[in-house]
């Protein structure tokens, strides 16, 4: 029950980066910019950390899928990511930041208090 109760979490960590980082990129441009990007760097590692390369691919999925609905044109036209040098910055930043979190190795996250 604790493992579900995690998992769940996760996602919807990954749809709240999601959804604010979408919302904070343009609006308070360009340190919305970095701070969106730095915030979904954090929670992709606290994601590793917590549950491993389980948890960092439940939570890049959730905020693969949350990012990509508000990419999508909404029923009255509008965009909350707009492909503009602000809109690509944010995804490709974002981005860089999931995959640089699978590339931190695992002792720095956990430690090796239990490989002595």
């Amino acid at each position: 029950m604790k493992v579900a109760l995690a998992y769940a979490v996760l996602a919807v960590g990954g749809l709240i980066t999601a959804s604010v980082g979408a919302v904070a990129h343009r609006g308070y441009a360009p340190w919305g910019l970095v701070a969106s990007i730095l915030m979904v760097g954090l929670a992709a590692v606290f994601s590793r950390a917590w549950l491993g390369f389980t948890g960092l691919t439940l939570f890049a999925g959730a905020w693969l899928v949350a990012t990509f609905v508000w990419s999508l044109n909404g029923p009255g036209g509008s965009v909350l990511i707009v492909q503009d040098a602000l809109g690509i910055a944010w995804l490709a930043g974002a981005t860089m930041m999931v995959v640089a979190s699978a590339l931190v190795p695992t002792r720095i996250l956990v430690g090796d208090h239990g490989t002595r």
